[in-house]
């Protein structure tokens, strides 16, 4: 098999001026995000944009290091050509001799590919798609999906900003005027440069450059297409595609994330993880419209790297929870609405529970999952997290909160928030739209609303909300979620006596107050484990220690009977070292003293308590 060779074309000022590279890396302007988060969204983004089948798309990130045959194919077959000026040259050059070229590849299936024309000058007849030239030849297209993710394609410049040869290579399976098509283009962003002409004067070039293949007696490089492009492909490791497999596949040459204190090339793919968990949360879980819903694989140097589910993935299990009522229009989800002019601007959903250990996926220093959730997620219907809110944890370090707006689906409110989304769509600015117009008043009454509900969750004020909000306050007392966990003790929830009896007489048969350890996952069911010491003089050889759980709403504890779900159940009484001595509610202590583990199988969404007694015969002790 003769595989083609790229050429290159390295872009001139037009005689009415064109953008430098440099002003089109600028695009990005400054995001809130670092670097690597900020290409997971972009290129998310797009996935989602264009996964019009009526499936969810599948987002594969690949971190691998190119095998000497993969490399020699660069060198020789699409790199074969070098741009200037010098500095390019130099990156390309040192990539080129690397002993472990690493490459980032972004593939994308479910979707419809680069689709349209591949110049931005020749729009055939008939045609609609343009995804092709706005992606890889024009500059700050407006989006064209309806509530979209992306509202410009500025945040494509994330892409060449990540690779220190400022170079992507792009494979696509499309469609184009009713036929299916095979495409791969290299592009990279330089700096603007004079070189100079057989005449003596200079021509200017902007820095701009693309491999292909240029037509005989043009100048322009078109992609390789077909057979061409899929056996160029192949020969660089890309995944493979069909007609029936369209999408894109995005490779990042010499990827600048594994230089510096990122070396670890685990720690990226963890990175990448996180970024996918923390911002699409919504569109992964497992309960989404298959339309809407992403699966994401992940793979380090041909390896399989687990990837979570967010409802296994603290505290995104608890934000789940909260999105699960906001689309089910709950009791607990609150309107927010603005008054001059009336609108209702979305809806806010606010839950509760206990804080789960933390699954580690990078070293803690470089995570970006909070140790204590107290945020809200913010997002259009298109449920694609823009930024949280983040205001004071609950006074129990043993309970955490977490919130869920979403805008609402009408096209003046969604679009207002979408036009205050800066480049990298990680905010929402009002001041970014105009004065005097309802779309700066919906997302600046949106906000204010938001941050007072994220206040008032750990310092509830009880008054009427603010900003245009019409719902009921969100939380009673600040610290009461945290002190029934700490209440319920073998006096129950009133007063505790866990050493009394008369007159003080202190008893020697007793048990202390269950304090809650941690969650557990136990194939497949949430477990609540709590721990309670039991003080037994070992005369009575009929007593009990029997285990009461209950499930937890903001004003106390719920009958299990009065909630249409299953309710907690007792699994088992151990001792610390993990020896099962019942699995019952009730454990017959025997001559047993000491602590104990007690594992509470508990319903999805739901907080749970626990009290504990001493009973014999059937009767509670005195």
């Amino acid at each position: 098999m003769t595989l083609p060779r790229l050429s290159l074309q390295s872009e001139n000022y037009s005689a009415t001026g064109n953008l430098a590279a440099e002003g089109f890396r600028k695009l990005l302007g400054t995001p809130g995000l670092d670097l690597l988060q900020t290409v997971v969204r972009e290129a998310a983004q797009n996935c989602c944009d264009a996964a019009k089948y009526g499936l969810g798309p599948e987002i594969h990130f690949r971190l691998r290091r190119l095998t000497d045959e993969q490399l020699a194919v660069l060198r020789q077959n699409v790199f074969g050509e070098l741009p200037q000026p010098e500095s390019s040259e130099a990156a390309f050059e040192d990539f080129l001799e690397r002993e472990e070229p690493w490459v980032l590849e972004i593939c994308d299936f479910n979707t419809i590919g680069l689709a349209g024309p591949t110049r931005a000058d020749r729009i055939p007849t008939g045609n609609t798609a343009t995804d092709f030239i706005d992606f890889l030849r024009n500059v700050g297209s407006r989006r064209d999906t309806g509530q979209g993710g992306g509202t410009y394609g500025y945040g494509k410049t994330s892409l060449y900003l990540s690779s220190k040869c400022s170079a992507i290579l792009v494979d696509t399976q499309t469609e184009f005027l009713g036929e299916n098509v095979r495409r791969m283009l290299g592009c990279h962003l330089g700096s603007a440069h004079g070189l100079t002409s057989e005449d003596g004067s200079i021509e200017r070039r902007t820095g701009r450059h693309w491999w292909g293949i240029i037509p005989e007696g043009e100048i322009v490089a078109d992609p390789a297409e077909n057979s061409d492009a899929a056996d160029l492909a192949a020969a660089i490791g890309f995944l493979p595609r069909t007609s029936e497999r369209r999408g894109t596949s995005i490779m990042i040459v010499d990827p600048i994330f594994l230089e510096g204190e990122l070396v670890d090339a685990e720690t990226v793919v963890g990175m990448i993880a996180e970024s996918m968990l923390w911002y699409f949360w919504p569109r992964l879980m497992s309960d989404t419209d298959p339309e809407k819903r992403i699966n994401v694989r992940l793979e380090l140097d041909g390896q399989e790297f687990p990837f979570p589910s967010p409802e296994e993935f603290p505290p995104l299990d608890n934000f789940a929870a909260a999105m699960r009522e906001l689309r089910a229009g709950g009791n607990a989800v609150e309107e927010v609405r603005s008054q001059r002019p009336k609108k209702l601007l979305g809806h806010l959903a606010i839950r509760k529970g206990l804080k789960s250990t933390r699954i580690k996926l990078v070293p803690e220093e470089e995570s970006i999952i909070p140790a204590t959730s107290a945020h809200i997620a913010v997002m259009r219907p298109v449920e694609l997290v823009v930024r949280y809110f983040q205001d004071e944890p609950l006074p129990d370090p043993r309970v955490e909160w977490s919130g869920v707006f979403v805008t609402d689906n009408a096209s003046e409110v969604e679009s207002a928030f979408a036009a205050s989304e800066p480049p990298a769509h990680d905010d929402w600015q009002p001041k970014i739209l105009p004065k005097g117009e309802a779309g700066r008043t919906y997302v600046s009454v949106a906000i204010s609303r938001i941050q007072q509900a994220a206040r008032e969750v750990a310092s509830p004020s009880g008054g009427e909300a603010e900003g245009g909000g019409g719902g009921p306050s969100l939380a009673g007392v600040s610290g009461q979620f945290g002190r029934l966990l700490d209440s319920m003790s073998t006096g129950g929830a009133g007063k505790k006596d866990p050493v009394g009896g008369p007159l003080g007489v202190r008893r020697k048969n007793r048990i202390s107050a269950p304090v809650f350890l941690r969650l557990e996952n136990q194939a497949g069911v949430k477990l609540a484990v709590f721990e309670t010491t039991v003080h037994h003089d070992g005369r009575n050889s009929e007593l009990a220690a029997v285990a009461y759980p209950m499930l937890v709403v903001d004003g106390g504890a719920a009958n299990n009977g009065a909630w249409a779900t299953t309710p907690p159940t007792v699994l088992s009484w151990s001792q610390p070292d993990g020896t099962v001595l019942s699995t019952e509610e009730r454990l017959i202590l025997d001559s047993y003293s000491g602590n104990l583990e007690v594992r509470v199988a508990i319903p999805d969404d739901c907080a749970v308590i626990l009290k504990t007694s001493l009973e014999k015969c059937g009767e509670q002790e005195l």
